[in-house]
Order: structure tokens, then sequence, then C-alpha cells
């Protein structure tokens, strides 16, 4: 695509020597086969889309980065038989979609320094004519290319050719048979093409010539991207120059936290064979002391267990009253104190365990001062207003004064 109107300047190109080759006009755009010296910051080289083919890959979901550029290498390699080494490849893809790519371009690498050479650093890209075309979603683009005799085809935002008339045209015919979802409009720019409106006829697709009424945009699908001056290849190698003094201090970090993650993990295990050793030691102490037989399978149970069995035996043997005995003292307090017994049990360890309801407080203490009186250790467990009834619910522990019981028994 080339404008007929440029600025003036000694180092951008002339307009009497630039023709208007597509029939219409955007001073942007400058075939670098014409112009005279390097380019300006505002304007766009253009070169023939036939020394710059696209191609369409089938590329593995997932990859991305540089593993599917090699992907993408070893393909033009194996299936079509590029020689890498003088080609140079670029990924097309839409704005924020960088790694989702399919399509590449690629150029002659001797080709590519020419254009960067005639185009000069201050331009703001360097494109094939296909990709200076106005497009959309559904529209595929027609017009004269950078050279006389050859058209420039754009099929959609991601694709394109530029070839002479006869080919261009078997080629459109050829995409247009093999597209999945045909186009619904071709926008023809410039004169008439007899050859494509024979096709958009074929295929029964409507020829627009009108970029409005196509609601085609221009230079709106990050055409700017793909130029191509730049070496994706040499911008990551400067990338890798830029990152490489960070990683030694990141390495280093990795190396202590990986010599941090090791200490703990000694340390974890040191503590899991100490505990290991010591449950050991515990279940032997257990069934030497406690549980001379049987497997030991919860230690704190089966200890409090023999505790408990240990101190009733003591207490067997130490000469306790009989039970009814204690509770026959204090059945004649209580009766004496006109209590209700509501509660009596008893147990070899803790005695009897007395509830009765008095008719208040003062009655509750009076009840265990006249049981203390009678010989009895008295222990107030609770004393509480009676929920159900009227007075005073209190819980005492009884046990015989040993001292007492042992003078008033017989030797």
């Amino acid at each position: 695509m080339v404008g007929n109107t440029l600025n003036s300047g000694a180092d951008v190109a002339s307009p009497d020597s630039i023709t208007d080759i597509q029939g219409w006009q955007d001073s942007r755009f400058v075939p670098l086969s014409q112009a005279r010296g390097v380019l300006a910051a505002h304007q766009i080289g253009v070169v023939s889309g036939a020394d710059v083919a696209v191609l369409a890959l089938e590329m593995p979901k997932g990859l991305r980065g540089q593993n599917r550029e090699q992907v993408a290498t070893r393909q033009l390699r194996d299936q079509l038989g590029v020689d890498v080494q003088t080609v140079e490849m670029r990924p097309m893809h839409l704005p924020r979609q960088a790694d989702q790519w399919t399509h590449v371009m690629i150029a002659d690498r001797s080709a590519v320094a020419q254009w960067r050479s005639a185009a000069g650093s201050k331009c703001l890209a360097v494109l094939p004519d296909y990709l200076t075309l106005p497009t959309a979603k559904g529209v595929w683009t027609v017009a004269r290319g950078e050279e006389e005799g050859r058209l420039a085809v754009r099929l959609g935002p991601l694709d394109g050719f530029g070839a002479g008339d006869a080919l261009a045209t078997v080629m459109l015919r050829r995409a247009l048979a093999e597209v999945d979802v045909l186009p619904q409009e071709i926008l023809l720019l410039g004169p008439p093409t007899a050859a494509i409106e024979e096709i958009a006829a074929e295929f029964n697709i409507d020829v627009v010539t009108d970029i409005q009424a196509a609601n085609a945009k221009l230079l709106e699908h990050g055409e700017l991207a793909h130029d191509l001056r730049r070496n994706p290849q040499l911008a990551r190698a400067r990338l890798r120059k830029r990152v490489l003094p960070w990683r030694w201090p990141l390495l280093a970090g990795m190396i202590a936290a990986a010599i941090w993650a090791a200490a703990q993990t000694i340390v974890i295990n040191r503590i899991t064979d100490e505990t290991a050793q010591l449950g050991k030691q515990t279940t032997a102490l257990v069934q030497e002391n406690f549980v001379h037989s049987g497997p030991v399978l919860d230690a704190r149970v089966q200890v409090a267990r023999a505790l408990s069995q240990a101190r009733s035996e003591v207490a067997g043997q130490s000469g306790r009253a009989d039970p009814l005995e204690l509770f026959a003292r204090t059945a004649v307090v209580i009766a004496s104190e006109n209590a209700t017994t509501a509660l009596a049990s008893y147990s070899p360890v803790d005695g009897l365990t007395l509830g009765a309801t008095v008719a208040d407080f003062a009655a509750a203490e009076r009840l265990a001062a006249q049981m203390q009186a009678a010989g009895m250790l008295v222990t107030v467990r609770d004393t509480r207003a009676s929920d159900t009834d009227k007075g005073v619910r209190t819980t005492l522990d009884v046990q015989l004064d040993e001292e007492e019981h042992h003078e008033q028994s017989p030797d």
C-alpha cells in the first residue's frame, strides 16, 4: 500500500518518485523499492508480499515462548524443507495473544537485512504489502501490490500473500476452497479486477469497494508488532544478557533455601525418631509397673485405671468402717436436722457421697457441722437452691475420722 502524498525532506522518498499503484492514498506507506533515503519517523516501509510468505502450522496446546518457536522451526525444517539458517521466522498473533499464534511469516535473511538498511531505524515499521491493507473479521481484501502487475491479498487479520495477477487468482481460489468458513465479503481496492469478481461470484461472496461499508480497519490488528526489521531471536538474546546478572543471586537464594529445607528435614526426622524412642520406653515402663499382661493400647487410660485400683486396694486394707455404719451415722444427723435424703452413693476411695435437701443455706451449714461433730470428715461439694423443690440442695462427701474410728474399734 503506497500513498502519493508524502512529507518532503532530504531523507525521505520524493513524492514524484512514488506511484499510487493501489488506487487509494495513504501518505504513511512508502515502497522501499522506490524510496530515496531512509524513511521518516511517521512512515512505514512496504515490501512485496511475494517475498514474505505466511504459513499456518499445527501447534500443540500449552506451548509458550521459545519452546513454541522451537516446535515451529522443527516443522518448517522437517515438513516444508525450509532452511532455517537462511530464513527468519516471525510469529503472527493478535494483540495480547502472544502465546496462541499458529501462523508465521518467513523471509530471506539477506532480503531482511537489505530492507532494514533501506528503511533505517526511525520509521514505524517495515511490512509486507498485504499487512498494509485494511481488514476485519469475515472480510478479505484485494489490492494492487507493492510492485506493478502484482496483487496483495489479505485473508483476514493473520494471513495473506502477494503474487502476480495470474498466480494470485489461483492462490485466492485455492484459499477459498480450503477455508472452513468463507468470508462474508471481499473488499476490492483500486481498479476493478474481473478475475477477482468471477471468483467471488463462484463462491457466492459479495464484492465491496467501500472500506467503511465493509467496516474494515487499517493497522488495528497489531500489524506494527510484525515489523520485519525486528529479529525476535536477537531480542531474546539481549533480554538474556540483561537477566543474566540476576541469575547468580537467584541461584544463591535457591541453594540457601535448599540447605535450609534439608536442615529442617533432618531436625524433623530427629524429633520423629526421639518421639518413637520415648514411646517405646513409655510402653515398656507401663507394662513393667502397671499393665502386667496384655498389650498397651492407651497408656494414659490404663495407668489411671491401675492407679485407681491400687488406691482402692490400699483403702480396703486401711480398716475403713463398713459403709452401712457410715450411712447409719449420717442418717441420725440427717433426721435430727429434718433434712431429706435425695442421693447416696459410696466408693472405697471417695467414701459416701450424700445429697440432701434442707430448708435454707443456714440449715445446710448446720448439717455439715453436725456431721463433723459426730466424728465424720465432711467436704461440701456443692450447695445451691433447688430447681424443682423448695429449700436448698447440698452435696457432701462424708468419711469417718480414721483416728476416732480406730479408738472406737476393738483391737
